[in-house]
């Protein structure tokens, strides 16, 4: 084996050691309306998530009755997760949360690529419908995310998304929108939604010549013993 392939090798498995090494969860909570007020961040694995805001009307929880933590899905996707009582009370108009964060990369190698949203909308009792629509304003125009239930009518609790860029920061916006209507009225409700996000790792430019210079030796090996 080559001097240039034995490098390119060595640089893949230092990759690998740092994608492990940044590969560790913050398991503890946090309140939505410590993170607001100290300017607070989640880092969970190579995901860092950051300038939280929180505006709500109606019947939706008060930052401090909202918890944030990070969170890994089953595929190794590292995200975060919201706990709270997300809900609308019968008897009056719709109520909204409005939630927004900054999502970054720390492995300078990564770029995001797409998302995931889930949660657990229902409505209990009656009718009504409990949604929430994500965009990622004004990074990119046209992705959207829908976790809904509607009664009477559909439900839907996961929805995914592949972005037509990469990107190494992202803003997210989260509309919670809960409407107990209908009759009877019902009471919408959600006690957590999750996000995580998908990634590519894109090679450093010495990475890329490394490989050139190995397949170069390969191709030259190969034309001598032909030869």
């Amino acid at each position: 084996m080559g001097d240039s392939m034995k490098r390119f090798l060595t640089a893949i498995k230092l990759s690998t050691l740092l994608a492990a090494a940044l590969a560790v969860s913050s398991a503890k909570a946090e309140l939505l309306s410590t993170l607001i007020a100290t300017g607070g961040s989640i880092v969970e694995g190579d995901k860092k998530f950051d300038g939280f805001s929180y505006l709500k009307t109606g019947d939706m929880p008060v930052p401090p009755d909202v918890n944030v933590t990070g969170f890994t899905d089953g595929f190794g996707n590292f995200g975060i997760k919201f706990q709270g009582g997300f809900t609308d009370l019968p008897g009056g108009g719709a109520s909204d949360a409005l939630v927004e964060f900054r999502v970054s990369v720390l492995d300078p190698n990564a770029r995001i690529v797409g998302a995931d949203l889930t949660g657990n909308p229902s409505v209990i009792g009656g009718q009504g419908f409990m949604s929430i629509t994500e965009t990622f304003l004004p990074d990119n125009a046209t992705a959207i995310l829908n976790v809904f239930d509607i009664v009477p009518g559909p439900q839907q609790l996961a929805d995914s998304v592949a972005f037509p860029g990469q990107y190494t920061s992202l803003r997210v916006q989260k509309d919670i929108l809960a409407f107990s209507a209908g009759n009877p009225a019902g009471i919408p409700t959600m006690s957590f939604f999750t996000q995580t996000f998908h990634q590519r790792i894109v090679p450093e430019p010495a990475t890329w010549a490394l490989l050139g210079l190995g397949l170069l030796g390969l191709v030259g090996h190969r034309l001598r013993r032909k030869s």
